[in-house]
């Protein structure tokens, strides 16, 4: 199909997509359908409560990531205080 197309003119082309390309009114039942989507996206309600619940659970994410983050760092920084403690022991025994 492409192979024979690509032989034609731009108005032999045109004339063809015209042919080809019928306009066409949708039905009723996709308008209404499309309508009812619209309303309950769009909807009456502010803040939906599957919103909330999402923005509870991200928050709860967020915050136990945080806390993960923060007792890496803090038993770090008490393994590196540990270390640094155990040398100076070790330095005042060879005295």
């Amino acid at each position: 199909m492409w192979a024979s197309l690509s032989g034609l003119k731009r108005g032999q082309l045109e004339a063809w997509l015209e042919k080809a390309l019928v306009p066409v009114e949708p039905s009723p039942v996709f308008i209404r359908q499309l309508q009812a989507r619209l309303v309950t996206v769009k909807g009456d309600r502010v803040i939906s409560p599957w919103m909330v619940v999402l923005v509870l659970l991200t928050s709860l994410v967020l915050l136990a990531s945080w806390l993960n983050v923060a007792t890496r760092i803090l038993l770090g920084l008490l393994s590196l205080f540990g270390l640094m403690e155990r040398s100076r022991r070790q330095r005042e025994r060879t005295r």
